[in-house]
């Protein structure tokens, strides 16, 4: 008897589990907004261990106070801060709690904890928030500026600032940033390289020499050199091929079938005003909220606008922080017949942080013979590129044809492993660019 009641028992639970979760997945993206895999996409530009926000949480910027355009990285001590800013476009009332979390120099969790890595409480609350100037949708801009009393980083290395929220404690997003301790001197040279690869690219392969400090005894043990290209922590590349021939200096490279791709292309979006001017925007529709502005067509191999002014892989000019408005952005894009009508397409860019989303899934309009798309962008400038997902590899490359090679940015890491604390610490941060 008792079997049999357990028996149906377990029945009715798996029924009920299976009617909530149908339910759940059919209530729309707003359930699931980031994209999904049982494992790590393989060439994500994003770091694995970030989280994507959710439709509400839009334009997320981190960046030395006062320097948009800079990477996020600053000095340990040396009274440089981060600007955290962002805009909740939500209903409801909601607060938003912080924290920070060390890393290693390969984005494992640091074995030190909190009572290492900062001299501070473990977490703070963001107080500085602002309500826009009556725009459709309206929304709340919020500030964050650290480090500061409330929280505090100790150490230098890789960092990871999560926002949750206080009402049930929900991860929201996260973001990667820098701190380092300006030990040394590097430098780093790109060399172009030419007939590498198949389709054409050129390559870029980067050399660097860093003079280390007195305080590094054993830098062929201690030391560790990372290239990261146009900001893309998701492939930072770590150098395997490190001499210390010379005293007092580290000399690394990457080889040939690890090196850059040279031209980088991106696409801008110029969308400081909402106008119609036939060259980008078709067509604005203010009479809804959002409105809507409907793009002209990207087309994979023909570029549709050749005087169109380059895009940097850097390039990420939000407007004003409570006086500018937000579109939701048809994108349209024409690819040739090697594309399957099934493919996993993606729109990725400064406006989602080159994040892959569910939001930002292109689907194939069998009608028109092209792949449409959103996203809910703030007024700006910014750069953007679509990309594919197959067999949970990111391919960022056979979408660009027509679109414009840009200036590319390389940035150098230097980490030393502290022998006493058993922590990367980050020594030096070179910056590159190259046309």
């Amino acid at each position: 008897m008792y079997l049999k009641v357990h028996f149906y028992s377990r029945l009715i639970f798996n029924v009920l589990l299976a009617v909530i979760t149908v339910g759940c997945a059919a209530s729309g993206p707003s359930q699931q907004q980031q994209f999904s895999s049982k494992k790590p996409l393989d060439g994500s530009l994003a770091l694995t261990s970030q989280k994507a926000p959710p439709n509400d949480i839009q334009s997320i910027q981190l960046y030395p106070t006062g320097q948009p355009q800079e990477a996020p990285i600053i000095t340990l001590h040396s009274g440089q801060s981060l600007q955290l800013s962002f805009d909740y476009l939500g209903t409801q009332n909601r607060q938003f709690r912080v924290t920070i979390e060390h890393f290693d120099q390969s984005w494992n969790k640091s074995r030190i904890g909190p009572n290492t890595y900062l001299n501070s409480f473990s977490e703070t609350t963001i107080q500085s928030s602002n309500i826009s100037f009556g725009q459709r949708p309206s929304y709340q801009h919020l500030e964050f500026s650290f480090p500061n009393n409330e929280l505090q980083p100790a150490v230098s290395g890789n960092y990871l600032i999560k926002v949750y929220s206080t009402d049930d404690s929900s991860l929201l997003f996260s973001m990667p940033f820098f701190i380092t301790e300006d030990e040394g001197r590097v430098q780093t040279k790109a060399e172009r390289l030419f007939a590498q690869r198949n389709d054409g690219r050129p390559l870029e392969q980067l050399f660097s020499t860093y003079d280390y400090p007195d305080f590094v005894e054993y830098p062929q043990f201690d030391l560790a050199m990372s290239f990261v290209q146009n900001r893309f922590w998701g492939r930072t590349k770590q150098v395997e091929f490190l001499d210390t021939i010379t005293p007092g200096q580290l000399r690394g490279y990457i080889d040939h079938d690890n090196a850059f791709i040279g031209n980088y292309e991106f696409k801008r979006l110029d969308l400081q005003n909402f106008e119609v001017d036939g060259q980008q925007i078709l067509d604005y529709q203010p009479g809804i909220t959002p409105p809507r502005i409907i793009l002209r067509r990207d087309v994979q191999n023909l570029d549709t606008n050749p005087n169109q002014t380059q895009a940097a892989a850097t390039e990420g000019n939000r407007g004003d922080e409570r006086n500018s408005n937000y579109a939701q952005v048809a994108f349209r894009l024409q690819t040739d017949e090697r594309i399957s009508s099934s493919a996993d397409i993606y729109i990725v860019g400064h406006f989602n942080n080159w994040m892959i989303s569910d939001l930002n899934k292109m689907s194939f309009d069998p009608d028109e013979q092209m792949w449409t798309g959103q996203a809910l962008i703030k007024q700006g400038t910014y750069a953007y590129k679509y990309i594919i997902v197959q067999d949970n590899q990111l391919d960022d490359l056979s979408l660009d044809q027509g679109f414009l090679s840009a200036q590319q940015e390389y940035l150098t890491f230097i980490y030393f492993k502290d022998p006493d604390k058993n922590f990367d610490r980050l020594l030096k941060v070179d910056r590159v660019l190259k046309r």
